[in-house]
């Protein structure tokens, strides 16, 4: 599978990439994108497990991780309750496939609906579907609660070697709810039936299913002589009950305006027309919408069951960045032997230094002076700006502390560090921190936090030789270091270290020393009693008390006296260094964990917004003096998880510990000598059912996983992230959403997964290889 970045480098600079004479190869993969495809059923179709039924998911789901092989499902707690919504109360089927969890026998449920009991359901062993009725009697116009309330849970942790410890019921698959009239709903029912909108293999390529009247459509932007190629077929079971079905290809250029591609009506006695091509209209690099279309034909629509065989959107791509399928990681694979070399002096020139990493906690980039903010807020940080490297455009993967610290210690996002962990959980055992590796090699390894949060509460000291909780044993001020930091400075300057300071500073309580509170203007008109009460903020947070805009300005003018204090603890670290004789045998790191946002959207404090403000974060790397880069900007984007790879990478220990292999970030070492950076970058919020966002060069997008809410920003145009283009610009919103749910899915997969991880024989290798899902040039195997 291929990268984030080498996905959108294809997308944007395709034009560029595009050779006529080369050979076409898979961009898209239809098939493996179907669970972020927009599907569309006349009936109630959720597919458990695809962003699409989240919002639909009221309680009593685990969110998995990483989606299992074949259909998508969800494990449910001991009752589980899902919300639908019906212009009208008439009878209703619904049909729902679940699996009971194997630690559970005789498993059964109680069905009810708004609140009253509409069934009994004695599950299998094994997977199968069932019949529920929905009367209209208990139903109600509008939203509708359908709940599963089972008779027992087993938890994985029963298993001594698991340290699962959720209760697991039942794995739901998927929920088809019709009229009590349709009578294709009961044939859903027969042992072979197909399962809607699934994929089947059929010898060595996918198979799209749909269960017709049904429409599949995939936002894409097109590669220099894009065509999609499909064989179109009835399901063998619909062959078997003599049915027949249409199926259309249409394509969407502008909104609103969908036009039929291609046509063709197959009855059970024809035979299957094997492989077609239709060239997709539209210029490299235009968003179009591709939809495939079963339905039925005048004899009914009952068994309209076809199937779409290896769906692909082929180009003229260059090397592996035509690969098909989606990538596992948002990082990209290691960088090509050419570029690692690029680097090569920075690394030899680093060789043997130390690592002093600072953390300012909720600092927001924009309002650094060496970002470009009109205040003299950091003077010591622009000095170390001066002098080094400035990541122009860094990103939290999480605007809260504990899943963006522990994705800084694992460089995994959150949902490969906390996979089935609850994200409000201390990290994970079984992670392979920065600082198990570092102390792994021999070298001293020390932590000191200000902020509870960044401690051992949440085991994020893991794997360092000592850590120091500064808020437990001195205090949270910045200024509580002096009396930890020089001392170890001078204790450990004989040894190679890896340090890090984690401030409290600029994070609520805004309430800086004299004379900071002062320093950017009046102290005044928020009382110290309110600056310091989270009471206060949540109240205008949630609108029960207005801020005005003097009061505004003084939270800002407190935020920045925050920072001006840290700042200046910065530069007394920095000192201590130049007096013990380490400041040019050291390189220094600055960076925070998120940002921060101060009214910009109604909204003080992070966790919950995903603006700019609060996603952008600093990052600094200071080499020793003739060592690196100095007075450099890089332009590139950044991530928060590509911190350890990078200190990795200065201490020469990249790849060992299994780090190669658990690492989703990659070293800035290659970025700063010169090589590319990121295309793109992804943010998250708190909760498990959390808010995404995936921002490129010109656009942000964030969609909320619990209600379906969108967002999307043209960032060039609207910097300040006001004009919401969702309703405007349809088919760009369309292919935004599909590329950040298919990415987000795939965050937990391991890095070999996807077709080029996998073991073949040699017919599937080059069945793969004329279908264009492998490269020409990829070996196959001799038997």
């Amino acid at each position: 599978m291929k990268s984030l970045s080498r996905l959108l480098i294809v997308v944007a600079s395709a034009a560029t990439l595009a050779c006529p004479s080369a050979p076409k190869r898979v961009v898209y993969d239809l098939a493996g994108r179907i669970a972020v495809a927009d599907r569309w059923s006349p009936r109630d179709v959720l597919l458990f497990g695809t962003p699409a039924a989240e919002p639909h998911q009221v309680e009593g789901f685990y969110r998995e991780a990483a989606p299992p092989k074949g259909d998508s499902f969800l494990w449910s707690k001991g009752e589980a309750e899902i919300s639908l919504t019906w212009p009208t109360a008439e009878p209703r089927v619904g049909v729902v496939d679940l699996a009971p969890y194997r630690g559970v026998k005789g498993q059964s449920a109680e069905v009810l609906l708004n609140g009253a009991r509409v069934g009994h359901v004695t599950l299998n062993d094994l997977r199968y579907r069932y019949r529920i009725a929905l009367p209209a009697e208990a139903q109600r116009e509008g939203d509708n609660r359908l709940r599963f309330v089972f008779a027992a849970t087993a938890s994985p942790a029963d298993d001594p070697a698991n340290p699962d410890r959720r209760q697991l019921a039942a794995a739901f698959y998927s929920l088809v709810v019709a009229p009590a009239r349709d009578e294709g709903l009961e044939d859903l029912l027969a042992r072979d039936a197909p399962h809607p909108f699934s994929v089947m293999e059929t010898g060595s390529a996918p198979a799209l299913v749909e269960i017709g009247p049904a429409v599949v459509r995939y936002a894409v932007r097109l590669p220099p002589g894009a065509e999609l190629r499909f064989s179109p077929d009835l399901h063998p079971s619909a062959r078997a009950a003599g049915a027949a079905a249409s199926f259309r290809v249409t394509v969407e250029t502008r909104p609103g305006e969908e036009r039929e591609a291609w046509s063709r009506v197959l009855g059970p006695r024809d035979a299957a027309p094997g492989e077609l091509s239709v060239a997709l209209p539209g210029g490299a690099g235009d968003i179009v919408r591709v939809g495939l279309h079963v339905g039925g034909t005048a004899a009914g629509e009952r068994h309209a069951w076809g199937l779409w065989t290896a769906p692909r959107i082929l180009g003229r791509v260059r090397g592996d960045d035509g690969a098909a399928g989606a990538p596992a990681s948002l990082d990209g694979p290691p960088p090509p032997a050419e570029e690692r070399a690029r680097a090569r002096p920075l690394r030899q020139a680093t060789a043997g230094m130390n690592v002093l990493f600072i953390i300012l906690d909720a600092a927001r980039a924009s309002e650094l002076h060496a970002y470009g903010y009109a205040r003299p807020t950091t003077p010591e940080i622009d000095r170390l700006a001066a002098e080094g490297v400035l990541f122009e455009r860094a990103y939290t993967p999480a605007v809260y502390t504990l899943a963006a610290m522990s994705s800084v210690w694992t460089s995994q996002y959150p949902e490969r560090h906390h996979d089935a962990a609850s994200f409000s959980e201390p990290l994970p055992r079984g992670r392979l921190t920065l600082a198990q590796l570092l102390s792994a090699q021999g070298i001293q390894t020390a932590g000191f936090v200000a902020n509870p949060i960044a401690g051992g509460l949440n085991g994020l000291d893991r794997g360092f030789t000592e850590f120091h909780e500064v808020w437990r044993e001195i205090g949270s001020g910045g200024d509580s270091f002096r009396q930890v930091v020089p001392a170890w400075l001078r204790a450990n300057k004989e040894r190679r270290f890896f340090a890090y300071v984690h401030f409290r500073e600029p994070h609520f309580p805004y309430d800086p020393p004299p004379p900071f509170a002062t320093r950017f203007g009046p102290d005044a008109p928020l009382t110290k009693e309110q600056r310091r009460d989270a009471a206060f903020f949540t109240d205008v947070n949630q609108g029960r008390r207005s801020i005005s805009d003097a009061e505004r300005e003084h939270l800002v003018r407190l935020y920045d006296g925050s920072l001006a204090f840290a700042d200046q603890e910065i530069g007394g670290i920095r000192k201590a260094l130049q007096a013990e004789g380490l400041l040019e045998r050291t390189v220094i790191i600055v960076a925070a964990d998120h940002g921060e946002g101060l009214m910009e959207h109604g909204w003080i404090g992070h966790n919950v917004q995903l603006y700019e403000p609060l996603t952008r974060v600093p990052l600094i790397v200071r080499f020793p003096s003739g060592k690196g880069p100095a007075s450099r900007r890089v332009a590139a984007f950044a991530s928060l998880l590509d911190l350890a790879p990078t200190i990795a990478d200065l201490f020469g220990v990249m790849g060992r510990g299994g780090s190669d292999r658990e690492f989703q970030g990659r070293s800035l070492l290659d970025v700063m000598a010169g090589g590319p950076g990121r295309a793109a970058v992804l943010s998250r919020t708190v909760w498990d059912r959390p808010r995404y966002a995936l921002r490129d060069e010109r656009y942000k997008f964030i969609d909320d996983t619990r209600t379906g809410d969108e967002q999307l920003y043209d960032l060039r145009a609207d910097p300040d992230e006001r004009r919401n283009l969702t309703s405007t610009d349809p088919l760009r919103t369309a292919y935004y959403r599909e590329a950040l749910q298919h990415w987000t899915l795939g965050l937990a997969r391991p890095a070999a997964a996807g077709a080029a991880g996998r073991v073949f024989t040699r017919a599937q290798c080059e069945d793969l290889k004329s279908l264009g899902y492998l490269g020409p040039d990829v070996k196959c195997p001799e038997n």
